[in-house]
């Protein structure tokens, strides 16, 4: 009976191995920031389309920019139709200055891309090219003096742009003269007739892309036609 107790001591009943330390630690600390992750995803909610597009600052540009902005727009839609007939001669029916002057201008590039051709042994085309030029020229410019500068100067937005026109126009009218006083073959009279066409040419580029875009957009229909009048009147006037 003895040696029964003390083997019934000897063999206590297996007990249930309990986890490692570190299993129960790491299961703990997942269990815990899952339950963070689920919680933030319920606290935060989720931003409204309104929130999400945070509508820019305009920055409103100086009220004089914007007046010459919209001006030069205003002005190329009102070229753009008259486009087509650019490259036409002086129409005894069209009414619009703005036209009759770039005719000219087409012109002009026409005989200052001859003249630029042309060589030291074409004396009498040479002469013949710079007459017809300074012909031209002359009227030209006292059609733009006399009448469009004029009226576009007491616009504001076009007050620079008519000032650099006279200046230009005084540089051109210098080479020409420097021309005349060359001989068609001299070697310099090559050189300084693409001059003239570059100054010209800059001259045209600055009328046709600013000035004349303000010219449609300041002046109404009604006074742009008083103006292709006057022209017409001038330009029979000086040709005569």
């Amino acid at each position: 009976m003895a040696k029964a107790k003390r083997a019934a001591r000897k063999k206590p009943g297996r007990k249930k191995s309990a986890p490692p330390k570190r299993a129960v630690v790491r299961k703990k600390t997942a269990a815990r920031k899952s339950a963070k992750r689920s919680v933030r995803k319920r606290s935060v909610p989720k931003r409204s389309a309104s929130k999400r597009s945070v509508p820019k600052r305009k920055t409103t540009p100086r009220p004089s920019r914007l007046a010459a902005a919209a001006t030069l727009v205003r002005g190329a839609a009102a070229g753009a139709v008259a486009a087509i007939a650019r490259r036409l001669p002086w129409a005894s029916d069209e009414p619009d200055p703005i036209v009759l002057l770039e005719t000219d201008h087409r012109r002009f590039e026409d005989l200052m891309k001859e003249g630029e051709e042309t060589t030291e042994r074409a004396v009498k085309r040479r002469a013949e090219l710079l007459e017809m030029l300074t012909g031209a020229f002359t009227v030209h410019e006292a059609i733009e003096e006399r009448i469009l500068y004029p009226a576009l100067k007491a616009h504001e937005e076009a007050t620079e742009i008519v000032l650099e026109g006279y200046q230009e126009h005084h540089l051109a009218d210098l080479v020409i003269k420097e021309l005349h006083q060359l001989a068609p073959d001299d070697e310099k009279w090559g050189a300084k007739f693409k001059v003239l066409k570059e100054s010209v040419e800059h001259h045209i580029q600055e009328e046709e892309r600013e000035m004349f875009r303000i010219a449609r957009a300041v002046l109404e229909r009604d006074e742009l036609t008083a103006l292709g009048a006057r022209m017409r009147s001038l330009k029979a006037e000086l040709e005569a």
